[in-house]
């Protein structure tokens, strides 16, 4: 069994910790709401857990970034709107002796965790996650539901040659299969929650606008699913021009949902039919829109110029939604000229996210 440490406590995170404390590990986990000037309830998170984890459970608060020495792996499960507050301090913490792995991560973000730990003098491992684990949200009263554990999905490693030590520990650690790809890239352009999302949303503004109770697969109708499929064959198209292996919308809902591979359309009606509880956004500031958009769509769309690639979906839907929303979404991507600045090219970002090249630790610096 392991120590490890989670960052994060929102649903993703404190999933992952009644999870990991499932399996027999010891667990810790942190948030920015238990330093102790802060913490209105001192003392261990109490969690009650239904879905496919369920029970009660008990897991020790970290209230500095400085107890992270002790935990040899550490699993960050954070919204990307916290990766420009979050990740520059916490890469100050990091040592070359941990193992790091980015839970479902955007934008790049684990290739510049990687960069400013080493402008701080350390080199851990990052491995970097296409999508989360599982899933988790609040209800009512506090309970946490955990709706499912994904199947299989893929995960890569910097430095690129620990990728295959990883693969293994991931796979004792969480009991699930993974599937190596080549860089971090591969990864990132694997994360197709913002394509479905966007889908998703886009037909359903009016109930957002009203605030009403929604399911989300119910009312992913023929017209979403066609914008979606549309915007996963441009992200294809940029994993094409960068040389990258990722699967399709319909084959993560595949590997995702208990339901055969069929048309996206026949399985969304599906997974419908099957008692998803999951609901749609009743608010603007939701994650699908606040997170998915600026550092998933936004990002691809600065990929897709660095190759010199049309994608008029993409951009389109981007345009719109900061129409209808009143957002500067792309400028709503807190890292991206970070992680993409004005002297990358398509060859030096497939570098860079394949550790063959050097990295210009100066654009690990936050201003």
């Amino acid at each position: 069994m392991h120590k490890v440490a989670i960052i994060g406590a929102g649903g993703i995170g404190t999933a992952m910790a009644v999870y990991m404390t499932r399996r027999g590990h010891t667990v810790g986990i942190w948030s920015r709401s238990f330093d102790p000037t802060r913490d209105t309830l001192p003392g261990p998170l109490k969690l009650t857990a239904t879905g496919v984890v369920d029970g009660s459970f008990e897991v020790k608060k970290l209230q500095r970034l400085t107890e992270l020495e002790g935990y040899p792996i550490v699993i960050i499960a954070l919204p990307a709107t916290a990766y420009f507050d979050v990740l520059p301090d916490l890469a100050m913490h990091l040592t070359s002796q941990q193992i790091v792995i980015f839970s479902g991560s955007l934008s790049l973000a684990p290739l510049w965790l990687h960069e400013m730990a080493r402008y701080a003098g350390n080199d851990p491992t990052i491995t970097a996650w296409g999508t989360t684990l599982l899933a988790g949200s609040f209800q009512q009263g506090g309970t946490l539901h955990i709706p499912f554990v994904r199947k299989k999905f893929d995960l890569a490693s910097l430095p690129c040659f620990e990728t295959a030590n990883s693969l293994d520990l991931c796979k004792k650690l969480f009991g699930i299969e993974f599937q190596a790809l080549s860089s971090v890239l591969d990864v990132s352009l694997s994360n197709i929650n913002p394509i479905a999302h966007a889908g998703q949303m886009i037909g359903n503004f009016s109930r957002i606008d009203k605030a009403e109770k929604w399911k989300l697969f119910e009312n992913f109708t023929p017209s979403g699913v066609q914008l979606a499929n549309a915007l996963d064959a441009e992200r294809l198209k940029i994993a094409q021009a960068y040389g990258a292996q990722v699967r399709s919308l319909q084959r993560h809902y595949a590997l995702s949902y208990a339901v055969d591979e069929a048309d996206v359309a026949t399985m969304v009606k599906e997974i419908d039919r099957t008692g998803s509880r999951t609901l749609g956004p009743a608010t603007l500031n939701h994650r699908y829109l606040v997170e998915d958009m600026p550092y998933g769509l936004a990002f691809l769309e600065r990929l897709a110029s660095r190759a010199s690639i049309d994608v008029p979906v993409l951009s389109s839907v981007l345009s719109i939604l900061e129409v209808m929303c009143k957002l500067d979404i792309r400028g709503g991507n807190r890292i991206l000229d970070l992680v993409i600045g004005a002297r990358d090219d398509k060859q030096s970002i497939i570098e860079r996210c394949q550790g063959t090249r050097t990295p210009d630790l100066t654009r690990a610096l936050v201003e």
